[in-house]
């Protein structure tokens, strides 16, 4: 599509406005997070827009479209992988802040960090949900309110309760190893 600038925005607009309902759908589908399909698609549109002399018209552009989206989609989940190696930063960083004022007694030296999956694997399904929402997700306090039917002060504090039984969890782990 080798043409002149205004040329290229005008069809490009069309593209744009014919593609983007069903380019969000189809991100959806293959699993991007719902917070996170606008900018994958917003991606993908300015990704397409700079490759558009690529375009080759006898092609369909959704489906052009739609292996920009893929391949950023593998990018996002290349990159999640890596960041995968924590189980939940937030909750690691904390633990880790917890456990530098018991470091001096060595009680965590040869750590199975294992204990901490076990132990999160080991709660009740809500607690999950609640950790994963805030450390995983990072959703804050209002929003998890919002989706468990509470106030945003008891989330803080079920969260406080949950932190808590995962420390003593792991201490208890740690211990019996």
């Amino acid at each position: 599509m080798r043409t002149d600038p205004k040329k290229k925005r005008s069809a490009f607009a069309k593209f744009v406005t014919e593609h983007q309902a069903s380019l969000r759908s189809f991100l959806r589908v293959i699993g991007v997070h719902p917070d996170s399909v606008d900018d994958l698609a917003q991606e993908t549109f300015l990704i397409a827009f700079k490759e558009l002399d690529r375009f080759n018209q006898d092609e369909d552009f959704g489906k052009w479209l739609r292996g920009i989206a893929r391949n950023l989609t593998r990018n996002e989940i290349r990159k999640s992988a890596r960041r995968q190696r924590i189980l939940h930063e937030d909750l690691t960083e904390h633990l880790l802040a917890e456990s530098e004022c018991d470091a001096s007694d060595g009680q965590y030296e040869d750590v199975d960090f294992s204990a901490l999956r076990d132990c999160l694997e080991g709660l009740p399904e809500k607690s999950r949900l609640l950790i994963s929402g805030r450390y995983a997700d990072e959703w804050n306090s209002s929003f998890l309110a919002d989706q468990y039917n509470m106030t945003a002060t008891a989330v803080r504090l079920t969260l406080m309760r949950i932190r808590r039984q995962l420390k003593g969890c792991i201490q208890k782990r740690i211990q019996n190893a």
